[in-house]
């Protein structure tokens, strides 16, 4: 099913998703593309999952490939928090000087702007030719964010994961979350 997820804050994407899988049938398994890339793959939510009884999704990428989770006999298309940390500090390794506008990106991606309109306004980026494009990256960060909201319904998860991106790729010590 088709469903796009526009929300200029997390309070009203919670809200949205919420409102959606109230209207889900019981028992019933859902695939939800909530973002076509220019390549025309698709990042996609399947619901339920396995953890949180039922009120999580999984974020997954078509033809991706984890390079840090191994799947046993199953192609997974779940990127996974280390794919994308991975993927940002392989960009950040070869192109330093784009730094300061991959974190900017990354940043507006946590405070809710939609990732096709901070590259609309930072063109360069499309250029970073390493890992996945960054398109790809920054669509699956913003659903990443997403899940961690309703994971971590206080608001701890969104600030957990910017703060594991924030030290892993960009060596920054963040505030946003107390260990």
């Amino acid at each position: 099913m088709n469903w796009v997820l526009k929300a200029s804050d997390r309070s009203s994407q919670r809200q949205a998703l919420a409102r959606k899988w109230l209207r889900e049938g019981q028992y019933s398994s859902y695939r939800y593309f909530v973002e076509t890339c220019q390549d025309g793959k698709r990042v996609y939510l399947r619901r339920p999952t396995f953890l949180n009884k039922g009120f999580d999704f999984q974020v997954n990428l078509e033809g991706f490939k984890s390079t840090t989770r191994k799947a046993i006999g199953v192609t997974r298309e779940m990127p996974s928090h280390p794919d994308i940390i991975k993927d940002l500090k392989q960009k950040l390794k070869r192109r330093p000087a784009l730094r300061r506008d991959m974190y900017e990106a990354v940043c507006k991606v946590y405070d809710c702007v939609e990732p096709d309109k901070i590259l609309a306004r930072q063109p360069k980026l499309r250029k970073l030719k390493i890992g996945l494009p960054i398109e790809k990256t920054l669509k699956i960060i913003k659903w990443l964010f997403i899940e961690q909201d309703l994971t971590y319904w206080l608001g701890t998860g969104r600030n957990m994961l910017m703060s594991a991106i924030e030290n892993k790729v960009f060596g920054i010590d963040s505030l946003l979350y107390e260990k």
